[in-house]
């Protein structure tokens, strides 16, 4: 009978071992190794070194000079880099810092610090930006470090039309100018401008890139120039090598091109937490009114639900917070295929919307945790404002702010007042804060709370939107004095969605003319602006009726909604009641076209409302 060792790890071990070596180092004990940079001494073990760098390992190990060497001079090494480095080696923690990081990656790579090297290059790929990312761009193509690299190049594909402009663009090899200027993935929706950026390129050191000329040129689509630039262009050109060599491509070029990717994009509906066929399923998809299709957003890293959403300028998607759903395997008795779903809080978690690649990006999360908070982009920064968060009526007053460049939270001046539900609108570098019939206004540079004129209804779960100057306040529920909801007395008819404004010069709010869309009583209404008009995505449900959606439009020198656009209910099935809505652009060409389809039947012959349906339990929606 063979017996077999029982093995157990002593981690406690482990640290402790860790920490002798880091007390020798400290007090220069059995140290057998003086590195010099720069003048600085560094004793160290060699074991210690070997361990952690292939470098120091074949130096110590190879049986050359170095290896019976009691000093050894390092020459390319910064010695602040190295610090940090034999820091890393003997206590497993790394400083990375923006100032420090570029040179703490070239020093690491030169003495083959692997662990080190995916550090940098994990923090490296975290802070890529439009301010850094042709920087970042170049220096990974330097040192070979293709992840840093094409997430980089993604960025500057996506910043084109503002970093074409940067120093750093001008600095860039011939190689990757050429390889930007031939891409598909360009986020423009003119070819002048990568024709811009070609010449200006081009331009900053004529000698030296003249030799570059054909092949740049021969990568623009010339074709896509409108016929005014390409008249200019060549008209303006003078009689040399350069002319001849931009006539040529022209006549050579053939009646078509391929449209980057910014010439794809079409403004869509963000709709966020959409329920989905199967029960308890929800889902980030898009509407595009021009095509009237639907398609599939990637869904949020865990299922995250309740999260606030926004969309930049630039058409940055952000969604941040939220709740992650636990679903328990136990089945409801009652119920026989159901499962039991609960929700815990998550962290305050923060993604961008690599558009390109339909996929979330964490970025640096939000210093508070919060369940669906208001979310807002004034003045280059992002606003996260209260939200249902863990921690009793002061974490729902506080606001915190993201700055895109530096991804990194700062807490602001809290809210006034805590609130179990707001919205927030930007107007004008200002933040507004509704909810209820209260009003507040923030004013970022001044870090000041001001409390504006009240409305003249107070309502909660409506919608608003920022438009011409003045704040749009529609739909929601009628609450009492206690902000409990008070069903109009129409409810089984369905009442019109009020609308409100507010005029921000004068400090008052008046009625506008109700949207006249008819509807059983839900919070369904989403105000949102779409090519530059102000609409309303809206649920247009009556009583014994499945959902439907509509589009209205308003004319503001009418004071009057119209249709602009109904929706046909094969195209967009029903969203339940929890969805949210943003508008942003995206490129249909990298989403996922929906399968959006309502179910075969409706009903169950036996009028239940679960009913199997292909092999699985169905439930019916609400209506």
């Amino acid at each position: 009978m063979s017996t077999q060792d029982e093995r157990q790890i002593n981690t406690e071990y482990a640290v402790s071992l860790l920490e002798q070596l880091k007390l020798f180092y400290e007090q220069q004990l059995l140290t057998d190794i003086v590195l010099i940079v720069e003048g600085t001494e560094f004793p160290c073990h060699k074991m210690v070194l070997a361990t952690c760098s292939s470098y120091f390992r074949a130096m110590f190990m190879s049986g050359l000079s170095e290896s019976k060497q009691t000093h050894v001079h390092l020459r390319n090494v910064d010695a602040a880099s190295l610090q940090i480095i034999i820091t890393y080696a003997y206590t497993g923690n790394l400083a990375i810092n923006e100032s420090t990081v570029e040179q703490l990656y070239e020093t690491a790579c030169f003495l083959q610090v692997d662990d080190v090297l995916h550090l940098c290059r994990e923090y490296l790929i975290k802070k890529v930006n439009a301010k850094n990312c042709v920087r970042l761009m170049s220096f990974a193509d330097l040192f070979s470090c293709e992840e840093l690299k094409q997430s980089a190049k993604r960025m500057v594909e996506h910043k084109f039309t503002s970093v074409y402009r940067q120093d750093a663009f001008m600095q860039l090899s011939s190689e990757l100018l050429i390889d930007l200027v031939s891409s598909d993935n360009l986020n423009v929706e003119k070819e002048e401008t990568v024709r811009e950026a070609a010449m200006s390129w081009l331009d900053y050191n004529t000698v030296s890139r003249s030799q570059y000329l054909s092949t740049v040129l021969s990568h623009l689509r010339i074709d896509a120039l409108s016929e005014v630039i390409q008249r200019e262009w060549f008209q303006g050109l003078p009689p040399n090598d350069k002319s001849v060599v931009v006539q040529g491509l022209y006549k050579s070029m053939p009646r078509f091109f391929k449209p980057r990717l910014g010439m794809t994009k079409e403004e869509m509906i963000i709709i966020i937490e959409a329920a989905l066929e199967n029960p308890g399923c929800y889902s980030i998809i898009c509407y595009s009114p021009q095509a009237e299709k639907v398609y599939k957003l990637c869904n949020p890293p865990s299922e995250l639900l309740k999260v606030g959403a926004v969309v930049s300028p630039d058409n940055d998607i952000y969604i941040a917070g939220g709740q992650m759903p636990i679903k328990n395997a136990k089945s409801n008795h009652n119920k026989p295929g159901k499962f039991q779903s609960t929700f815990r809080i998550v962290n305050s978690f923060f993604y961008w919307f690599d558009a390109q690649q339909n996929t979330w990006i964490p970025k640096t999360p939000m210093l508070c945790v919060r369940v669906k908070p208001s979310l807002v982009w004034c003045d280059g920064y992002i606003y996260a404002i209260g939200g249902d968060s863990v921690g009793g009526e002061l974490n729902r007053r506080t606001v915190e702010r993201y700055d895109c460049e530096k991804d990194e939270w700062t807490l602001v001046s809290p809210l006034p007042s805590a609130f179990q539900w707001s919205i927030a609108v930007v107007v004008h570098d200002c933040i507004y804060v509704m909810s209820y019939n209260l009003t507040y206004c923030f004013i970022p540079r001044s870090g000041i709370w001001v409390e504006m004129a009240k409305r003249q209804s107070s309502r909660c779960f409506a919608s608003a939107a920022a438009f011409d100057g003045k704040i749009f306040y529609l739909g929601g529920l009628p609450t009492d004095n206690n902000a409990g909801v008070r069903l109009p007395s129409n409810t089984m008819d369905g009442f019109s969605p009020a609308v409100e404004v507010y005029d921000v010069h004068k400090n008052e709010w008046y009625l506008a003319s109700n949207i006249p869309a008819k509807r059983f009583v839900d919070p369904c209404v989403r105000a949102m602006v779409i090519s530059n008009s102000l609409c309303v995505f809206i649920r247009e449900s009556h009583m014994n009726e499945k959902a439907k959606y509509s589009i209205y439009q308003y004319n503001m020198d009418l004071d009057q909604w119209f249709l602009r656009q109904p929706i046909s209910e094969r195209v967009l099935w029903d969203l339940g009641k929890e969805f949210r809505c943003t508008v942003g652009k995206l490129y249909p060409s990298c989403l996922e076209v929906s399968p959006w389809k309502p179910l075969t039947h409706v009903f169950s012959q036996d009028g239940a409302v679960d009913f199997e349906l292909g092999g699985n339990m169905v439930t019916l929606p609400p209506v």
